[in-house]
């Protein structure tokens, strides 16, 4: 418990040192005065895109699923993955706990196994946002200073880069060793312990969730639900661009929604309670570099994305829990 408050108030502390910075040079009056100007005709569609990309999101995690689990409802699968989001938005990354957590209760399955499968599907995310940023390079190479500047990044030599897909191979290389190792232990020896036996078993089914990329039969599928996930993210990011006619004023359009949900998925990547401050001044400090909006504008537009998007999860969260509660009930 102690570990966990420690965690809690230095990511406030770093929420609030980026808030400072995103907030520091801003005249309050003027983005005042642009708040009461933003329109709201394009908040259905982005409620729409961020339920759908949820729920292709449960979809896809039914995938990676043991065949022997059966069919788990997608209302469960659904419901989890709101909840997820919820507590993510409280406490950062125990999201990922609670998730897993609330479908193996509810289903009566290991736990262990499918928080394997939430390690395996957060890989797949980091591989995918890596053919994103690899994307946004392409469309920024006549001018990748100004890509560089947002992160940090311009004195990066050539092999600063391959560091991230060196990440890639050493996580894998780490689960293929995890995983042998447990298979070793549990196949030559003869543990008497019940609480040993215990965890040797929640070790083995924990390995087994994290190879389960490996045991997805219809890869078609997997990838374009994949496809669909990014493609609500990407219109969680271009959407909001018409609440201050963005498109025309500055000329931002769907590229420009990839590029800005790549820079707001490195923000939102930082463990900061609901990602506050983080993907404040990375979506202001981007929109600024790349697009040269002013950052009293970039401030409104993250402020209000941000503000809708933890609303908007806090609204479907309960609903879902209550439908998949309400389903498990009229299919008794």
């Amino acid at each position: 418990m102690r570990v966990k408050a420690v965690n809690i108030i230095i990511s406030v502390l770093v929420a609030g040192l980026f808030m400072w910075l995103a907030f520091r040079n801003i005249d309050f009056s003027e983005l005042w005065t642009q708040f009461g100007t933003v329109t709201w005709y394009w908040l259905p569609f982005f409620m729409l895109a961020l339920i759908v990309s949820h729920f292709l999101r449960a979809v896809r995690w039914q995938l990676l699923m043991p065949e022997e689990y059966g069919k788990i409802s997608r209302s469960t699968l659904f419901a989890g993955v709101m909840l997820g989001y919820v507590v993510n938005n409280l406490v950062p990354r125990l999201g990922e706990i609670s998730r897993p957590v609330y479908v193996a209760k509810k289903e009566g399955v290991s736990s262990s196994n499918l928080v394997g499968t939430i390690v395996a599907e957060r890989l797949f995310d980091f591989i995918t946002m890596l053919f994103l940023v690899l994307l946004t390079i392409i469309i920024f190479f006549g001018d990748l200073g100004r890509f560089q500047q947002i992160f940090g990044i311009e004195q990066w030599y050539w092999y600063h880069y391959s560091i991230p897909p060196l990440v890639i191979v050493l996580f894998f290389v780490c689960i293929f060793l995890f995983r042998r190792v447990v298979i070793a232990i549990d196949q030559k020896a003869d543990i008497q312990n019940p609480v040993l036996a215990k965890l040797m078993k929640s070790a083995k089914s924990f390995s087994d969730g994290m190879v389960s990329l490996n045991k997805v039969k219809n890869w078609p599928v997997f990838l374009l639900l994949t496809a669909g996930i990014w493609t609500g993210y990407i219109l969680m990011t271009y959407l909001p661009f018409f609440m201050l006619e963005l498109q025309q004023q500055y000329g931002l359009n769907i590229l420009s929604g990839i590029v800005l949900t790549m820079v707001s998925t490195i923000g939102v990547s930082i463990p900061t309670p609901a990602a506050i401050g983080s993907y404040h001044l990375f979506m202001q400090q981007g929109m600024w570099l790349l697009y040269d909006i002013p950052l009293t504008t970039a401030l409104t537009y993250a402020t209000v994305v941000h503000a809708s998007t933890v609303l908007l999860v806090f609204l479907v969260g309960p609903v879902a829990l209550w439908w998949d509660k309400y389903h498990s009930l009229t299919i008794r």
